[in-house]
């Protein structure tokens, strides 16, 4: 579903009210983005994995809510699903991305991030939040490496350009939409999104659980063989 910039703030009030409400079978995220017009847009991205009738009746709520530019919901094989980002996303462009947990989505981040998007450098980058909670906040805190299980959104923020000599207005935008998003998150990070950011965010990734994997890699690996990684350093 996608909704003029005019109804973003509206739009992510109602994202975060309506994925507080679903089923573990739906899957919501919402990103803030340029349209091929050039024409700055909200949208709910959501993948329902059920019976299609009874995911049509949990959509319903999305489908009232509007109006939309568009509706482009529909059955879709999960292949084509999990290809569906490929084309935001080619080979041999310029990326740059950083993301925190959050708990909830404030009225305040979402007046602020709708108005910094305004001044977004490209019309390939995005800011995007990605729903967690479910059945990720029912596994016990201590069985995984995994240290936010409290975490019911992924905010992400990227920037996509294609010439090199404009990098540091890209790589400063997000870095930009993170800062202000800061005081808003859990102090977490997801490992998967992180780039080579130091030891501190490797602490943030693992939370609580991090001195156990030191332990861990004394043991098992004290020279540091695998390490091309968010890396998790021996003390031995």
């Amino acid at each position: 579903m996608i909704y003029p910039i005019a109804n973003a703030r509206a739009a992510l009030k109602f994202y975060y009210e309506y994925s507080q409400t679903t089923p573990d079978e739906l899957s919501a995220s919402a990103s803030l983005l340029t349209l091929p017009n050039g024409d700055h847009a909200l949208a709910i991205y959501v993948c329902y994995i059920g019976p299609i009738q009874q995911g049509e009746s949990v959509l319903q709520p999305l489908r009232k809510f509007g109006p939309p530019l568009a509706d482009q919901i529909g059955p879709i094989a999960y292949t084509e699903l999990q290809a569906s980002a490929d084309v935001s996303f080619p080979t041999g462009l310029h990326y740059y991305e950083k993301s925190q947990f959050m708990a909830e989505i404030h009225d305040e981040a979402i007046e602020a991030l709708v108005t910094h998007f305004t001044t977004v450098p490209s019309p390939r980058s995005e800011v995007a939040f990605q729903q967690y909670g479910g059945a990720v906040s029912r596994v016990p805190q201590a069985d995984t490496a995994f240290g936010h299980r409290d975490a019911q959104y992924n905010l992400i923020a990227t920037s996509v350009w294609t010439d090199p000599t404009e990098s540091e207005k890209h790589l400063n935008w997000v870095r930009e939409s993170w800062d202000m998003m800061r005081p808003f998150s859990t102090g977490g990070v997801y490992v998967n999104n992180l780039g080579e950011e130091g030891e501190d965010k490797v602490r943030a990734a693992y939370g609580p659980h991090y001195e156990r994997l030191v332990a861990l890699k004394n043991k098992y690996d004290p020279r540091n063989f695998f390490r091309l990684n968010a890396n998790i350093k021996p003390t031995v």
